[in-house]
């Protein structure tokens, strides 16, 4: 993990404003800190590296927000979603170390890329198909999680389902406490939370709270059509920008 230590002042700042950005997005839709941040922030340094810095940052957001999300969370989504995360996590954290940096750049940016489109197109859900469909996609997100690309698949599903945006957010949020919560025990396990990654997660605190705070603010009572839009819009503007990162 010296990429974080080896970062130019340039960079550092850099990812600062990442950090923020990232934040402040999460905290207004829901989703999307450790995707933008993995994204953007592969500009200086290796994506992977920057994966358990996020997925602690996630943690620190859903625990900010978490008791004003629980009234709103539907339960039935959250843990199907969790339980398909668990059988695909295991076989994401086996398959990460033999994918290169270029790889990884490609695959994490389609993966946002697929999702959003299929997001803007307004898929819906056929009657009866819901509890497969967010199962099937927990394993998804899962499998990706430790690529830090787990909020796609799972964004994707839940948008399908035709929930309000209160609830989308809080149950996306449930999700992410236990996904997130699943990944930083296997990465502790695989001897990926070291002395590096805890500090840039300390430094990254500050940013990740006032930013998050400020975006859920302005998610109070957002139209719904607007607040698709900002999300998708931002996902979107992440994966092109990984790809041309990835091709140039």
């Amino acid at each position: 993990m010296d990429a974080f230590l080896g970062l130019s002042p340039l960079a550092l700042a850099f990812m600062a404003l990442v950090v923020f950005a990232s934040a402040f997005m999460r905290g207004y839709s829901g989703f999307g800190y450790p995707v933008l941040v993995v994204a953007a922030g592969a500009f200086v340094t290796n994506p992977l590296a920057l994966v358990p810095m996020a997925v602690l940052g996630d943690l620190v957001l859903c625990l900010q927000h978490g008791r004003a999300a629980w009234p709103d969370i539907h339960w039935p989504t959250a843990w199907r979603l969790s339980l398909g995360a668990l059988l695909g996590l295991l076989p994401g954290l086996l398959i990460l170390p033999h994918v290169d940096e270029a790889t990884a750049r490609i695959a994490i940016s389609g993966i946002v890329l697929l999702a959003s489109l299929v997001m803007l197109r307004g898929w819906v859900l056929p009657p009866g198909a819901g509890k497969g469909a967010t199962l099937g996609m927990g394993v998804v997100s899962g499998l990706v999680a430790p690529a830090g690309v787990a909020g796609p698949p799972a964004v994707m599903v839940t948008a399908a389902l035709g929930l309000s945006p209160l609830v989308f957010r809080a149950t996306l949020l449930a999700y992410f406490v236990l996904l997130d919560g699943m990944t930083f025990v296997q990465f502790g396990l695989a001897g990926k939370i070291d002395t590096a990654v805890l500090i840039a997660t300390a430094a990254s605190v500050p940013f990740v709270v006032i930013g998050s705070w400020w975006g859920a603010r302005l998610a109070v009572g957002a139209d719904p059509a607007r607040f698709r839009r900002i999300t998708i819009g931002v996902l979107m503007a992440m994966a092109a920008i990984g790809l041309i990162r990835a091709l140039v």
